[in-house]
């Protein structure tokens, strides 16, 4: 029991460093973070500060930071760009 307790505090530790990281460097160029959650799926519980919803989600499988700019949903077939250099 203490062992995969070990490894869930290790593993979430590693999380939070990794996700803080994407968190700092778009804070430092300016961007919007919308969202920075440990977990995925429906938020348990959080904070809001500024324009950042805080949040600890129910899968505590990774972790995410949306940024401005990143809603894929309002994006249609016609406004997806191509790849610079096609593979075919």
């Amino acid at each position: 029991m203490n062992t995969i307790l070990g490894i869930v505090l290790v593993l979430g530790l590693m999380i939070l460093v990794h996700e803080l990281g994407h968190f700092i460097v778009a804070r430092v160029f300016g961007v919007r973070v919308d969202v920075f959650s440990i977990g995925f799926g429906p938020r348990l519980f959080g904070w809001k500060r500024g324009a950042t919803d805080y949040r600890v989600s129910a899968l505590p499988f990774g972790g995410y930071v949306r940024m401005a700019g990143q809603d894929l949903s309002r994006l249609t077939p016609l406004t997806w760009r191509r790849p610079v250099h096609p593979t075919n």
